[in-house]
Protein backbone atom coordinates (compact mmCIF):
# COMPACT_ATOMS: atom_id res chain seq x y z
CA UNK A 1 0.00 0.00 0.00
CA UNK A 2 1.36 3.42 -1.35
CA UNK A 3 1.11 6.53 1.56
CA UNK A 4 0.91 9.75 -0.43
CA UNK A 5 0.77 13.14 0.68
CA UNK A 6 0.73 16.71 -0.94
CA UNK A 7 1.73 19.92 -0.16
CA UNK A 8 2.65 23.44 -1.40
CA UNK A 9 5.61 25.39 -0.27
CA UNK A 10 6.61 29.03 -1.05
CA UNK A 11 8.61 29.21 -4.55
CA UNK A 12 11.02 30.71 -2.17
CA UNK A 13 11.77 28.06 -0.46
CA UNK A 14 12.06 25.05 -2.76
CA UNK A 15 15.82 26.01 -3.16
CA UNK A 16 16.38 25.04 0.74
CA UNK A 17 13.43 21.90 0.55
CA UNK A 18 16.28 20.57 -2.57
CA UNK A 19 19.40 21.77 -0.89
CA UNK A 20 23.10 22.58 -2.65
CA UNK A 21 22.91 19.73 -5.70
CA UNK A 22 20.02 18.01 -3.73
CA UNK A 23 21.56 17.06 -0.82
CA UNK A 24 18.66 18.20 1.73
CA UNK A 25 16.25 16.37 -0.66
CA UNK A 26 18.24 13.36 -0.67
CA UNK A 27 18.96 13.01 2.68
CA UNK A 28 15.34 13.42 3.58
CA UNK A 29 14.52 10.53 1.33
CA UNK A 30 17.44 8.44 2.60
CA UNK A 31 16.47 8.88 6.02
CA UNK A 32 12.98 8.36 5.53
CA UNK A 33 12.38 5.98 2.66
CA UNK A 34 10.48 8.10 0.81
CA UNK A 35 10.30 9.60 -2.62
CA UNK A 36 9.84 13.45 -3.06
CA UNK A 37 8.80 15.03 -5.86
CA UNK A 38 9.14 18.93 -6.37
CA UNK A 39 7.05 20.87 -8.89
CA UNK A 40 9.14 23.95 -8.83
CA UNK A 41 6.69 26.24 -11.00
CA UNK A 42 4.10 26.19 -8.79
CA UNK A 43 5.56 24.98 -4.91
CA UNK A 44 3.93 21.80 -4.77
CA UNK A 45 5.45 18.81 -3.32
CA UNK A 46 4.26 14.97 -3.49
CA UNK A 47 5.81 12.51 -1.18
CA UNK A 48 4.95 9.14 -1.15
CA UNK A 49 6.36 5.76 0.72
CA UNK A 50 8.18 3.45 -1.34
CA UNK A 51 8.98 0.21 -0.86
CA UNK A 52 11.83 1.37 1.29
CA UNK A 53 9.73 3.43 3.82
CA UNK A 54 10.24 1.21 7.10
CA UNK A 55 7.37 2.68 8.85
CA UNK A 56 4.36 4.61 7.12
CA UNK A 57 4.18 7.31 9.66
CA UNK A 58 7.65 7.78 8.11
CA UNK A 59 5.77 9.66 4.94
CA UNK A 60 4.08 12.47 7.90
CA UNK A 61 7.73 12.77 9.20
CA UNK A 62 9.09 14.14 6.03
CA UNK A 63 5.89 16.10 5.19
CA UNK A 64 6.54 17.90 8.27
CA UNK A 65 10.42 18.39 7.46
CA UNK A 66 9.14 19.53 3.89
CA UNK A 67 6.30 21.74 5.79
CA UNK A 68 8.94 23.15 8.55
CA UNK A 69 11.40 24.14 5.63
CA UNK A 70 8.42 25.70 3.37
CA UNK A 71 7.60 27.64 6.75
CA UNK A 72 11.40 29.46 7.15
CA UNK A 73 13.50 27.19 9.28
CA UNK A 74 16.89 26.07 8.22
CA UNK A 75 16.97 22.39 7.03
CA UNK A 76 19.08 21.75 9.92
CA UNK A 77 16.36 22.48 12.57
CA UNK A 78 13.47 20.98 10.40
CA UNK A 79 15.42 16.99 10.70
CA UNK A 80 14.69 17.60 14.48
CA UNK A 81 11.17 16.72 13.40
CA UNK A 82 12.50 12.91 13.17
CA UNK A 83 12.36 12.01 16.31
CA UNK A 84 8.80 11.09 17.40
CA UNK A 85 8.71 13.81 20.70
CA UNK A 86 9.26 16.72 18.37
CA UNK A 87 6.30 18.30 16.93
CA UNK A 88 5.81 21.03 14.48
CA UNK A 89 3.03 23.83 15.03
CA UNK A 90 1.33 26.61 12.91
CA UNK A 91 0.03 29.51 14.14
CA UNK A 92 -1.86 31.54 12.03
CA UNK A 93 -1.76 35.60 11.96
CA UNK A 94 -4.48 37.07 11.17
CA UNK A 95 -5.80 40.84 10.11
CA UNK A 96 -4.52 43.40 7.92
CA UNK A 97 -1.35 43.45 6.24
CA UNK A 98 -0.21 46.20 8.54
CA UNK A 99 -1.73 44.56 11.70
CA UNK A 100 0.36 41.31 10.84
CA UNK A 101 3.53 43.34 10.54
CA UNK A 102 2.79 45.14 13.33
CA UNK A 103 1.98 41.27 15.12
CA UNK A 104 5.19 40.15 13.87
CA UNK A 105 7.28 42.73 15.12
CA UNK A 106 6.27 42.06 18.41
CA UNK A 107 6.88 38.40 18.21
CA UNK A 108 10.80 38.89 16.72
CA UNK A 109 11.30 42.10 18.90
CA UNK A 110 14.02 44.49 18.80
CA UNK A 111 17.15 42.97 17.01
CA UNK A 112 15.16 39.43 17.57
CA UNK A 113 15.42 39.58 21.27
CA UNK A 114 11.97 38.68 21.83
CA UNK A 115 12.17 35.54 19.95
CA UNK A 116 15.43 34.68 21.39
CA UNK A 117 13.99 34.89 24.97
CA UNK A 118 10.86 32.87 24.06
CA UNK A 119 13.05 29.89 22.01
CA UNK A 120 15.83 30.18 25.16
CA UNK A 121 13.37 29.79 27.69
CA UNK A 122 11.07 26.90 26.00
CA UNK A 123 13.79 25.24 23.69
CA UNK A 124 11.33 25.45 20.97
CA UNK A 125 12.89 26.33 17.50
CA UNK A 126 10.60 29.43 16.32
CA UNK A 127 9.98 30.88 12.72
CA UNK A 128 8.46 33.93 11.63
CA UNK A 129 7.50 33.56 8.18
CA UNK A 130 4.35 34.95 5.88
CA UNK A 131 1.93 35.42 8.24
CA UNK A 132 2.52 32.20 10.33
CA UNK A 133 4.50 31.54 13.26
CA UNK A 134 5.72 28.29 13.38
CA UNK A 135 7.08 26.11 16.34
CA UNK A 136 9.13 22.98 16.86
CA UNK A 137 10.13 21.21 19.69
CA UNK A 138 8.35 19.13 22.67
CA UNK A 139 4.49 19.06 22.87
CA UNK A 140 5.24 20.57 26.60
CA UNK A 141 7.36 23.58 25.61
CA UNK A 142 5.15 24.18 22.42
CA UNK A 143 2.44 25.03 24.81
CA UNK A 144 4.71 27.46 26.37
CA UNK A 145 6.17 28.85 23.61
CA UNK A 146 2.54 29.31 22.15
CA UNK A 147 1.23 31.32 25.29
CA UNK A 148 4.20 33.67 25.43
CA UNK A 149 3.68 34.61 21.86
CA UNK A 150 -0.12 34.61 22.17
CA UNK A 151 0.23 36.95 25.28
CA UNK A 152 2.67 39.62 22.50
CA UNK A 153 -0.44 38.96 19.76
CA UNK A 154 -3.10 39.88 22.70
CA UNK A 155 -1.07 43.11 23.44
CA UNK A 156 1.00 42.09 26.47
CA UNK A 157 4.41 44.16 27.35
CA UNK A 158 7.42 42.25 26.45
CA UNK A 159 8.20 42.66 30.00
CA UNK A 160 4.73 40.86 31.35
CA UNK A 161 5.77 38.05 28.51
CA UNK A 162 9.63 38.10 29.30
CA UNK A 163 8.77 37.83 33.53
CA UNK A 164 6.11 34.31 32.55
CA UNK A 165 9.12 33.28 30.81
CA UNK A 166 11.56 33.71 33.43
CA UNK A 167 8.68 31.86 36.00
CA UNK A 168 8.57 28.98 33.19
CA UNK A 169 12.88 28.84 33.66
CA UNK A 170 12.50 29.17 37.59
CA UNK A 171 9.81 25.97 37.26
CA UNK A 172 12.01 24.14 35.11
CA UNK A 173 15.17 24.06 36.98
CA UNK A 174 13.55 23.67 40.23
CA UNK A 175 11.16 20.20 39.02
CA UNK A 176 14.31 18.02 39.70
CA UNK A 177 14.92 18.85 43.37
CA UNK A 178 11.00 18.67 43.84
CA UNK A 179 11.14 15.22 42.69
CA UNK A 180 14.25 14.67 44.56
CA UNK A 181 13.06 15.47 47.61
CA UNK A 182 9.68 14.20 47.58
CA UNK A 183 11.50 10.58 46.50
CA UNK A 184 14.26 10.94 49.97
CA UNK A 185 10.74 12.40 51.94
CA UNK A 186 9.32 9.09 50.98
CA UNK A 187 12.14 6.80 51.82
CA UNK A 188 13.59 8.22 54.67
Amino acid sequence: MVIDNRLRIPKSRIGVVIGKNGEVKSEIESITGVSIQINSEDGSVHISSTSDTPDPTFVWKARDIVKAIGRGFSAEKAFYLLDDDVFLEIIELEGSKSNIKRLKSRIIGEKGKARKMIEMSTEVFISVFGNQVSLIGEISEIRNAREAIMQLVHGSKHSTVFRYLEQLRFRSKNEPQRIWKKRYLDEG
